[in-house]
This record gives structure tokens, C-alpha cells and sequence, in this order.
């Protein structure tokens, strides 16, 4: 069986804080979820599942940041499929009756996050039905975030979809700054190496960002939404959908 994150011995902290998703949840069905959920630490570039591999768990990001992709063929660069921190589950096309990993799943941003077994997910009667319903409403918006994406990158320009992404990363991490090399932003956010290092730049010279020894940092939030592309704003209408209220 796959390594999924050994369990965290941290700092006690309020128990499922950290995550959106199961933050929503009611405090009764919280208890009730409990006794299954174990905070695990993901650490860096571990892979979490391959495509084929059983899904055993699904994991609820805390302060930890996962990237999914897809190998493909012909191609060195790896088709990429959704970026997942603390407002989202990884394993979220389970709710979708995937028993299997589609994907490859490895993560950039080391951190903690709750495992709970798929055993646990169904066992729970009271929790299953409004966890299931929030996660068909975020399986839903991984889809359309996914389509936009696709269309933000054959529209608009490298300094539009690249503030897009740093955005999005900052919103999903729920922090200004994280680990990440040039490399890994090319490949995630479909960019050329080259570009990406020369749009950095650009934004380091407009003190929107800061961009040293593998760590980026967003200096001026506002600046940097002011130069992004409108599919940020869907992608984030999207996202918030999930938690709207019946």
C-alpha cells in the first residue's frame, strides 16, 4: 500500500480546523467523523497515488498544497489536472464513483491534512449525506475550474495566466508565501521555464512579488489582481460555490 502521510504529532489545535471543507461540516457530524479522521504530515514531493492505485483515503489539506497531473505522451512536460489546498480533498473524483487514482498526485507545499478511510467516508450515515453533497459541489467545480483554465491559457498572455495562478495558489495555500521553484510553476501553470522566470522578474522589478532560493512571496495582493485575467475571478466565483449556503 502507497504511503499516505505519516500521522502529525503537532501542536494541539482545534480539531478540523484548517480545512474548508470539513469546516463546514454541522458539529454533530463532526463528532460523529471524528473517531475515523487521523492529521497526517505530507511531506515534500511525496507521491501520494498513482494512476491505477487503489484510493484508499482521501486527504483534506490543511496548511499542505498538492498538485494532480497526467503523463503524457510524447510530451516531456505533464499535462496538468487541479491544484488542491485547504478548501479542497484530493482524491475528489471519488465522489464520482472512482474507486482508482486517474492521475499522478505528489505534493509541493509540505504541510498537515486529515485522512479519513473511504471506509469511514460511507459508515457514517448522518455525515455521509451532507460530506457527499459538498463534495459533488467541489468535484463539480475542479470540472470547471479545469475548463477554464484550458481556455485562460490559449486567450490570454504569460503575465495574466501566471498572477492567475499565484493567486490561486495563495488562496488555496491560505498564506502569501510558499516553496516553489520556476520549474514547478512551469509545469503546473503550462508556462515555459524561460517565461516564467522572465515574468517573475518583471514582477519582482513592480514589487508584486519576491522570488528567491525556491521561495515566492506576494508582496502587493492588490497590484497583482489588477494585472490578472478575468478567468481568475470565475475560477474563484467557481470555488466559493461550494460553501454557498442552500
Amino acid at each position: 500500500m502507497r504511503q499516505t502521510g505519516r500521522e502529525y504529532r503537532g501542536a494541539e489545535t482545534r480539531p478540523l480546523s484548517g480545512n474548508r471543507i470539513l469546516d463546514e461540516l454541522g458539529q454533530s457530524e463532526i463528532e460523529r467523523l471524528l473517531p475515523s479522521l487521523r492529521r497526517v504530515f505530507l511531506q515534500r514531493d511525496q507521491m501520494m497515488l498513482r494512476p491505477d492505485d487503489a484510493i484508499n483515503y482521501l486527504h483534506f489539506p490543511i496548511d499542505s498544497f498538492v498538485w494532480s497531473w497526467m503523463e503524457t505522451t510524447g510530451s516531456e512536460r505533464p499535462s496538468s489536472v487541479a491544484t488542491v489546498g485547504q478548501r479542497g480533498v484530493l482524491e475528489w473524483n471519488y465522489v464520482l464513483d472512482a474507486q482508482r487514482a486517474q492521475t499522478c498526485m505528489s505534493v509541493i507545499s509540505p504541510g498537515a491534512a486529515w485522512r479519513l478511510p473511504v471506509e469511514g467516508f460511507h459508515q457514517h450515515s448522518g455525515v455521509y449525506a451532507a460530506l457527499r453533497r459538498l463534495l459533488l459541489r467541489y468535484a463539480n467545480a475542479c470540472i470547471l475550474n479545469a475548463a477554464c483554465r484550458l481556455a485562460c491559457n490559449s486567450e490570454h498572455n504569460i503575465d495574466q495566466r501566471l498572477a492567475r495562478w499565484l493567486l490561486w495558489v495563495a488562496d488555496e495555500s491560505g498564506r502569501p508565501e510558499f516553496s516553489i521553484t520556476h520549474q514547478q510553476i512551469a509545469d503546473i501553470a503550462a508556462i515555459r521555464r524561460p517565461s516564467v522566470s522572465l515574468a517573475l522578474s518583471q514582477f519582482q522589478r513592480e514589487g508584486l512579488v519576491r522570488s528567491q532560493h525556491g521561495r515566492l512571496r506576494i508582496l502587493n495582493r492588490e497590484k497583482l489582481e489588477q494585472a490578472v485575467c478575468r478567468c481568475y475571478w470565475q475560477i474563484r466565483q467557481n470555488s466559493e460555490q461550494v460553501f454557498k449556503k442552500d
